[in-house]
């Protein structure tokens, strides 16, 4: 099993990234901190620096320094039931404690509750802790497609926010300037999209596994040249291995779908479990929510409202059924894994209900799984051997 060479370019990209962020604060460029749901477009068109918290969370799991960030928040009062990446990114916040060296503090905020309402409540305290203004995007919830009224409704708070955005930013926020940066996030999720699908050949040259990590440019960088450069590279390597039938699970028994957020601190052994059971994980929900339609370079404002408010955790339950039902038939799996993730209700919200209707629909059996996106407190490898290992081999996958 080859590694993806994009592994390498993406560390280094990563890294460009924070270097680029530092060296723009020393030059006066300003920094927003962004949630990955809201519409970055708009500080990127009025030149700032986007960071993003939730990513910085992420990879603070990864690099196994989330537990004490968390309980530095608890013992601030902030109870473990409160969202993991909001304990350790606030924990980061006081102690300045981060696998990336040293963060550079916004010069605003940015957020929307298109994803849940704690990114609400975390970003006030972020602005009130670093004393900058706050920008708040608020997107109507529903179950079917985003009404003209939605739209409407959100596309008068993107115009309105606009220009309050340019007098914190480095420059006044134009149409043309906006339209430019939206066509580069276009066609970065257009890739995205494609890099996804190349998952759907047999074998797969890549699961969610390598999506989870590569995922990071089209979070933190769309709408800018060198996110669309990475996707073009990784597609074409992508494009490549299924050329020469190399697959990323040797030997692929068993396609499987994944259903929320990654398990960050046990990323490593997880993978190497699928692995060893010969499972492809082909798809999943969590990386596939950043293949946004709706851009539209001609009519941005309205682009971006359509675009922001038919985020997936902006739909019901229902919704996710259907999500996860074309996928098991697009991507041709045998199951599908559930994540209840301790840490975010919003996503977990009715997972046994939509196990039952998806195999129901589908005839493919699911299994749930309960752990945590960023606290190792709440994971164990044990368990999630447990419920995964009988389940791979009822589908005829094993070691």
């Amino acid at each position: 099993m080859r590694k993806l060479q994009h592994n390498a370019v993406l560390a280094r990209t990563i890294r460009n990234q924070v270097l680029w962020t530092r060296m723009g604060s020393r030059l006066g460029l300003p920094v927003a901190w962004v949630t990955s749901g809201s519409p970055v477009e708009l500080v990127l068109a009025a030149g700032f620096i986007p960071f993003y918290p939730e990513n910085h969370a992420a990879i603070c799991a990864a690099r196994e320094m989330s537990q004490g960030l968390a309980e530095h928040a608890e013992g601030r009062g902030y109870s473990r039931d409160l969202c993991s990446y909001a304990r350790v990114d606030l924990g980061s916040q006081w102690t300045g404690r981060t696998p990336l060296g040293r963060l550079v503090p916004p010069d605003l905020v940015l957020v929307s509750n298109n994803i849940c309402g704690t990114v609400q409540n975390w970003f006030r305290l972020t602005a009130e802790h670093f004393r900058v203004p706050m920008f708040f995007l608020d997107t109507p919830f529903h179950d079917g497609p985003p009404t003209e009224g939605d739209v409407a409704y959100v596309r008068e708070q993107l115009v309105a926010m606009a220009p309050e955005i340019s007098r914190v930013g480095w420059r006044r926020i134009t149409e043309d300037r906006l339209r430019r940066v939206t066509e580069r996030s276009r066609e970065a999720l257009e890739l995205w999209a494609q890099v996804l699908e190349t998952a759907s050949g047999r074998p797969a040259p890549f699961t969610s596994f390598d999506a989870f990590v590569h995922m990071a440019p089209i979070v933190s960088m769309r709408g800018t040249r060198r996110c669309v450069a990475y996707y073009r590279g990784l597609l074409q390597e992508l494009r490549q291995r299924s050329a020469r039938g190399d697959s990323a699970i040797p030997d692929e028994r068993a396609r499987v779908i994944w259903d929320n957020i990654a398990i960050w601190p046990a990323h490593k052994p997880l993978k190497k479990l699928f692995e060893r059971h010969r499972v492809a994980l082909v798809a999943d929900t969590y990386t596939s929510a950043w293949t946004v339609e709706h851009l539209d370079p001609k009519d941005p404002f309205t682009g971006l409202a359509k675009a922001y408010t038919d985020i997936l955790l902006n739909h019901g339950v229902a919704h996710r059924v259907e999500v996860l039902t074309r996928m098991i038939r697009r991507f041709g799996a045998q199951g599908f894994v559930l994540h209840s993730n301790r840490s975010c209700k919003r996503y977990s919200l009715g997972q046994y209900g939509v196990r039952q209707v998806v195999t129901g629909r589908t005839g493919v059996p699911g299994v749930v799984i309960e752990a945590d996106m960023a606290d190792p407190r709440a994971v164990s490898m044990e368990h999630l051997e447990q419920r995964l290992v009988p389940f791979f081999e009822s589908l005829g996958a094993g070691t």
